[in-house]
């Protein structure tokens, strides 16, 4: 969910930043054993993929089948629905090109799933798919996957994969995009289309839907918004295998051609409603968080700490379930204890950088996010974060810089054009202000405030219709998203300039 805030009284005032034909295979039933983490980190490496577009961004996928030389790989339909030219580079550091694409998501209710297929004479292994109603809340998962190079480093072949442990979280009823099994492992961008393992190494999901933004930082004795807050809180999504087995026909394949193993986990979930120990409360806390209940989140956080005084992720969740809470001095008291725990805890100080920026102390969040760089000099919300700091300190140079570093790493972010709009805006450079809006509509076209300040800046240029028409498009869209209030004042400003 994105929670936007955004004030503007006068023609003066700006809204600011907002911080893959498969042969036939063994269906296997037999009993399955659980693996070790090191065992299904194995695994996972030697049936995964990288996959990358010539023009698009980079991706995961992972080995379904085999017929002869043909290879069949599963992944997230947004990954190749662009029309590009794809290749996949497998274990072996080889690269192949795509042969045959099929997109599954067909309408918006269809699943963001695909196939893609390479050919191959060298040997390479088929993943095991297990059941996912078997990945109920409490279960244990593992995600891999390959994140992506900034794009300054695009032109290197080789991406490092991430290996990241978690526990189911909920299962939502429904999903536009099928992503119904939530689970809380840390994951970042290009992993979406890998795969998602139960313990015993068996992809019960295809990972694809990360942290979501929260525009939750504002200054109320201002006239404007102060800060993007992307808040890290490791919680992501899947689609559960079970949904792509369903549409094998459409996929072109049969079951007989996939290695299926629907067995009994040796794993059982932990017993949520009776907890003994730390991690089962740590754990039953994810859950309740993840459902939106703060107050028993906070409750089972406490519990696991008091078990387990060095538990530094309860610590963290703590934090944000108290900065959820508005309680800012005991979040950041939890993040402080997080980092003293895990000197190199990247979430932590990027977290605990937001709430300082929150409380106003932007020179706090500064030294954060410089510490989140100096540990991840590919951490692009942490530049963006740190660039909107310094913009409202008026370092619109210092601002500028670091949104531009941001573009560099992530240069899809519709939130770091609108920033660096604003921070050009505030030193009258108003041309390169408006086409930075006008880019941050172009991949957001539903940008309301891109387009309000888009409006005002081209009240300041003398296109009066311009104008007009932007801060039109801002109310409709402000309107549309709720946000009347935000819709009236962009109507009252229409009204000056007509008048």
């Amino acid at each position: 969910m994105n929670r936007d805030y955004s004030r503007f009284d006068s023609l003066t005032s700006i809204l600011a930043g907002t911080v893959t034909v498969a042969g036939i295979v063994v269906f296997a039933q037999a009993p399955v054993f659980a693996k070790t983490p090191q065992q299904i980190a194995q695994l996972a490496e030697s049936v995964t993929v990288q996959i990358k577009g010539k023009t698009s961004g980079d991706g995961t996928g992972f080995i379904i089948a085999k017929q002869g030389t043909t290879y069949t790989v599963l992944t997230a339909n947004h990954v190749v629905a662009d029309r590009d030219t794809y290749t996949i580079r497998t274990n072996t550091k080889k690269d192949y090109p795509v042969t045959r694409s099929v997109l599954l998501q067909k309408g918006q209710n269809a699943p963001d799933l695909a196939v893609v297929t390479f050919k191959s004479a060298e040997s390479y292994p088929v993943v095991t798919l297990g059941d996912s109603e078997q990945a109920t809340v409490g279960t244990e998962i593992f995600v891999f996957g390959y994140p992506a190079l900034p794009a300054s480093r695009k032109d290197q072949p080789d991406r490092n994969f991430e290996f990241s442990p978690g526990y189911v979280t909920s299962r939502l009823p429904t999903h536009s995009d099928g992503y119904t099994l939530r689970y809380n492992a840390v994951t970042k961008g290009g992993m979406s289309g890998g795969p998602v393992f139960d313990g015993e190494g068996r992809v019960v999901g295809i990972h694809g839907e990360g942290d979501r933004d929260y525009d939750r930082v504002t200054d109320r004795d201002r006239k404007v918004v102060t800060g993007l807050a992307i808040t890290k809180t490791g919680f992501n999504s899947a689609i559960p295998i079970n949904t792509f087995l369903a549409k094998l026909s459409d996929a072109g394949l049969n079951r007989s051609a996939l290695l299926v193993n629907t067995s009994t986990a040796g794993n059982a979930p932990l017993k949520l409603n009776n907890p003994q120990d730390a991690k089962t409360y740590y754990v039953r806390g994810l859950t309740r968080f993840d459902k939106g209940d703060l107050s028993g989140a906070v409750a089972d956080f406490n519990q696991a700490i008091q078990t387990q005084s060095d538990y530094a992720e309860a610590y963290f969740y703590r934090g944000l379930a108290y900065f959820d809470l508005k309680q800012m001095p005991k979040s950041i008291a939890d993040y402080s204890k997080a980092i003293a725990l895990n000197a190199g805890y990247v979430d932590a100080y990027y977290n605990r950088g937001l709430v300082l920026s929150a409380m106003g102390d932007k020179p706090g969040a500064i030294a954060d996010y410089t510490q989140v760089i100096r540990l991840d000099r590919n951490f692009a919300a942490a530049y963006n974060n740190r660039g909107l700091a310094l913009s409202d300190l008026g370092d619109q140079k210092g601002a500028i810089d670091d949104f531009n570093q941001a573009l560099q790493i992530n240069p899809g972010r519709a939130n770091t054009y609108f920033n660096r709009g604003l921070a050009l805006f505030r030193i009258n450079n108003d041309r390169s202000a408006l086409a930075d809006y006008t880019q941050a509509i172009q991949l957001n076209p539903n940008y309301a405030k891109a387009f309000a300040n888009r409006g005002i800046t081209l009240v300041r240029m003398g296109d009066r219709q311009g104008a007009i028409a932007d801060l039109q498009q801002a109310a409709r869209l402000f309107r549309a998203q709720g946000m009347n209030a935000d819709a009236q004042k962009a109507l009252d400003l229409i009204g000056q300039l007509q008048n």
